[in-house]
């Protein structure tokens, strides 16, 4: 017989041709393909390492050993290209692993796994089965596969994967072959504390399988499960409804407004417009009975906190409307338009998103002696896009989406114009209703991507208030202030939310963070006349309530030529 040992490193494969043959590892081989040897022995020494698949391979490989009568592994086999599913044959013969040595696989969340397979018997009664998981799935691994049985014999021990906070990990065994069985003794719902996480573990306990799955699985504690969950969520999308909700005001406010302005009514800016007569533009005082035009910047940055259950969410916005209007009988009816553009985010949830909207409406408004009537509808597009990152237990993922969504609304507001002295006071009462629908779509991105349906979100929105005005003196300059206290209350979808699946699994809802249910209202702003033909306007805007704040800033400059 041929003998032969290795003493060295030895990469590659091994030919020895039909003759009976001895061979003896006793360094390291590093091997894969077919291996031809004519029947005898292949002894792998103790402490030594013989690695299969590994090869410069990146998907799963088979190594044979072929014409083996018998192996005997004293040291360590391993699959090694880190891919599971390599599978390591022995064509003839029986395989013994003695005392001390080790079988290493690597398996993974798919429910793909590494197999050692001899035609013979196979002895393992002095192994212990190494296990690389490279995720888990619920079910069951095969590991070893013995033509002629195992002879009753099993793994010494088990190392490299144990059970977790969701799954039972154990070695088992029939007749012919070793099995890693993968149980799930545990819902992941099990381990959420708030009403998303408990949604989220819903969403993954509909999966058998595949790498976040796997992923969460192999989490040891209730603790990484929840901070796993919070990122899964998705909830980023939710709150991004209320913020259209939220700032569907920016239009209807800008609309009231102007007709507040048109009619000389309290509380409005007092700065003038560009009119259309005989001789041509000319910028008048906002009250003309003239066709008009008008232009608002605007701009807002605010927050909600958490309510415990979705994470605070940041946003700020700022854009630009224009209308124009004239007087109908005894009604001042317009069409505006504008543009606006919002950034948000949820730190906590390692989310963020932008939106670009683009805003049409019609507006109308009259006086009935003291009483006064306005009211509009609008409509808003917005295109929103969206980034995520997920990263827990050796899991990341990168993930967006970008999708449109539309804001229709209608609004109304009666006030009753007092005097008082100097000081002209206006308690009114506004009542809008706002719909958001969100088009359905999914996410880019790894395992942990999202797909959602299109919803609506719908709200319902009451104003009561006091506004008031008075003009003054002011270093030389005429000066208006003016201002505005009020309550608002919100009923409805005050609470947004959005309905996700992960792939293959079942469908699963996400709240945002809440719309306050009732918070305090207030505007200041000042304007100077700075000259016979210049106006300046300076307001501020504030919303408080329900853990939320939202403030805004607005400056306009009318200049005559």
């Amino acid at each position: 017989p041929v003998t032969f040992t290795n003493n060295g490193g030895l990469l590659g494969t091994v030919k020895l041709g039909t003759a009976a043959n001895i061979v003896a590892n006793n360094a390291t081989w590093n091997t894969a393909g077919i291996n031809e040897f004519g029947g005898g022995t292949l002894t792998n020494d103790a402490g030594k390492d013989i690695v299969t698949a590994a090869v410069g391979y990146n998907s799963p490989v088979t190594t044979t050993f072929k014409a083996l009568s018998n192996f005997t592994n004293n040291g360590r086999l391993t699959m090694a290209n880190g891919i599971a599913g390599d599978v390591t044959n022995q064509f003839a013969g029986d395989a013994t692993f003695a005392a001390g040595s080790v079988l290493a696989v690597d398996i993974n969340g798919t429910g793909a796994s590494d197999r050692f397979a001899v035609e013979g018997t196979a002895d393992l009664s002095g192994a212990t089965l190494a296990v690389t998981a490279q995720g888990l799935a619920v079910g069951t691994y095969m590991v070893v596969s013995a033509g002629s049985g195992l002879g009753g014999t099993t793994f010494q021990a088990l190392t490299g994967v144990t059970s977790t906070a969701f799954l039972s990990v154990t070695d088992t065994y029939d007749a012919y072959n070793a099995y890693l069985d993968v149980t799930k003794v545990r819902a992941f719902t099990d381990a959420g504390l708030t009403p998303n996480q408990i949604a989220t573990g819903e969403g993954l306990d509909s999966l058998t399988g595949g790498a976040v799955f796997g992923a969460v699985a192999g989490l040891a504690t209730d603790a990484e499960a929840r901070a796993a969950f919070d990122q899964l969520s998705g909830e980023v999308h939710a709150s991004a409804k209320g913020m259209l909700l939220e700032d569907s005001r920016f239009v209807r406010d800008a609309a009231t407004s102007r007709i507040r302005a048109a009619f000389g009514d309290v509380g409005a800016a007092a700065l003038p417009v560009m009119a259309y007569g005989d001789g041509g533009p000319e910028m008048v005082a906002a009250d003309t009975d003239r066709f008009a035009v008008w232009g608002q910047a605007f701009g807002s940055w605010g927050n909600t906190d958490s309510e415990g259950n979705a994470a605070a969410f940041d946003r700020s916005t700022g854009g630009l409307l224009a209308g124009a209007d004239t007087l109908v009988g005894g009604w001042r009816v317009g069409l505006l338009g504008g543009y606006s553009h919002s950034s948000f985010d949820a730190d906590d949830r390692n989310s963020s998103g932008k939106s670009d909207s683009y805003h049409l409406g019609l507006y109308g408004g009259t006086n009935w002696g003291a009483i006064a009537f306005r009211t509009g509808a609008a409509y808003s597009w917005s295109s929103l896009s969206t980034n995520r990152s997920v990263a827990f237990n050796g899991f990341t993922d990168g993930l967006s989406a970008d999708y449109d969504a539309g804001t229709a609304q209608v609004f109304g507001e009666l006030a009753y114009k007092a005097d008082a002295g100097q000081f002209k006071f206006e308690p009114f009462a506004n009542l809008a209703y706002v719909s958001v629908h969100t088009d359905g779509f999914t996410e880019d991105g790894g395992d942990a991507a999202l797909t959602s349906a299109g919803t609506s979100t719908d709200a319902t929105f009451t104003t009561l208030g006091l506004r008031g005005s008075s003009d003054f003196a002011f270093g030389g300059m005429n000066v208006t202030a003016r201002g505005m206290l009020g309550w608002r209350h919100a009923f409805g979808d005050v609470t947004p939310t959005s309905t996700f699946a992960f792939a293959g699994g079942d469908a699963f809802t996400i709240a945002g963070v809440p719309i306050a249910r009732d918070a305090a209202v207030i505007e200041a702003g000042l304007d100077f006349n700075l000259a016979s033909n210049a106006k300046l306007g300076l307001s501020y805007t504030g919303q408080f309530g329900g853990g939320g704040v939202d403030q805004g800033a607005k400056v306009d400059l009318a200049v005559k030529f």
